[in-house]
């Protein structure tokens, strides 16, 4: 009877057993999906996309046989092309695929996505060295993420933590520029991304950026998190990749939310690019930011459709920055969240003024509607015409109680 299900409720009761981004995708569950494949064709349908959907996952271990398949569905030109010319050995066990396995991608971690072509090009490659070979494999699989019309709505590129870096992670990367991805025939799989999420190494990636800026033009969250190890960081941030970062703000359609953390230096750039985006910014968060150099935060004054705010942890905010939002009417505004610990006190304007925005909120929660006026009515006219009953009962009752107390 479970085999009759339809396709929708199977998907979903997949999607359950898989999980979803942020959580552990535990080798149980896993193994459980896989038994489900056996089943009949329907659920080896419904199951494969979602089994695909997320394959280079942040917190999983890295598959090199995933790249194995997916060169596997490149057409017979490309694939000789990668043995002749960048001294790829394809195994010929994946020569044909049952599905389209490129179509399912929905969540492309771009780190792991690099790191398990690297590894599985140290593995497969021919004894003589390419230098363009791992730049070959990731655009070829981007083309065939295009071509099969992966529906990407995340995208991120994290940092990855020093001690699996045996594999020469970032000389590879330097070997890769990544300009190509503005090329027609591979930004048609980023241009629906809808979340970013970059971290310390994305700054290392030769023309990544600019190239996302350009590509990526409706995103509508951007999640910057710079925090990193000082004492083992292989790369500063510099004046060309805040701008580069700041343009990519700048150049979003419909960006709803954006959060900045543990960043210093040329905070002004991504504070001014916000201007670009006070038609639907609805939410900003900014964790360990320091923001000496930055004049003002006019820019959220205009933005009218707000509903959150949040500094934590922040430095260098002057009672000048915090002036233009004492008097902005902020509409929509549900909460605003400001805390330093300790030992390093926050601006005492923007605390007095997030206590009278919170304040202000817990009455704005009320809303006053004409039905709501209408019942009010309705129960004072009702209780006005019921007065002189109750009054004679209250009467006749207070009779009763003092006959039996003089009694």
């Amino acid at each position: 009877m479970a085999a009759q299900l339809p396709s929708d409720v199977l998907q979903n009761i997949f999607q359950n057993i898989y999980g979803y981004r942020g959580s552990y995708r535990s080798d149980k569950n896993l193994n459980s999906l896989y038994s489900c494949l056996l089943v009949n064709k329907k659920w080896s349908e419904n199951v494969v996309p979602i089994l695909w959907s997320a394959v280079f996952y942040p917190i999983q271990t890295i598959r090199t046989e995933v790249i194995t398949t997916y060169l596997s569905c490149l057409s017979t030109e490309k694939r000789k092309i990668l043995r002749d010319q960048a001294g790829i050995n394809i195994p010929v066990q994946y020569d044909r695929t049952r599905f389209q396995y490129a179509t399912y991608l929905t969540e492309l971690n771009f780190d792991k996505f690099l790191k398990a072509i690297f590894l599985w090009s140290k593995k497969y490659r021919k004894p003589y060295r390419v230098t363009k070979r791992n730049e070959l494999i990731v655009q070829y699989l981007l083309e065939l993420f295009s071509t099969n019309c992966a529906k990407i709505k995340y995208l991120a590129m994290n940092s990855v933590p020093n001690y699996l870096l045996n594999d020469e992670y970032f000389d590879n990367l330097n070997t890769i520029d990544f300009k190509f991805l503005t090329e027609p025939n591979i930004r048609n799989c980023l241009s629906n991304v809808k979340e970013l999420r970059l971290e310390w190494d994305a700054l290392a990636l030769d023309g990544f950026l600019s190239a996302i800026g350009y590509t990526c033009r409706s995103l509508e969250v951007i999640d910057a998190n710079f925090a990193h190890d000082p004492g083992f960081s292989n790369l500063f941030i510099n004046k060309q990749q805040a701008e580069e970062l700041s343009l990519l703000i700048s150049s979003q359609s419909n960006l709803q939310k954006f959060i900045l953390q543990d960043y210093r230096y040329f905070t002004h750039f991504f504070i001014n690019s916000l201007y670009t985006q006070t038609h639907s910014l609805k939410a900003v968060e900014f964790y360990s930011v320091d923001f000496l150099g930055c004049v003002s935060f006019e820019v959220l004054k205009n933005c009218s459709l707000i509903t959150h705010i949040t500094f934590e942890d922040c430095e260098n905010i002057t009672a000048d920055m915090v002036k233009p939002l004492v008097n902005a009417p902020f509409p929509n505004l549900k909460n605003v969240h400001v805390y330093n610990n300790p030992d390093q006190p926050p601006c005492e304007e923007l605390i007095l003024w997030a206590d009278k925005k919170n304040f202000k909120r817990k009455w704005w929660e009320i809303k006053i509607t004409y039905k709501k006026i209408k019942n009010f009515i309705s129960i004072i006219i009702v209780f006005w015409l019921l007065s002189p009953i109750i009054v004679n009962v209250l009467i006749i009752l207070f009779k009763i109680l003092l006959a039996n107390l003089i009694y």
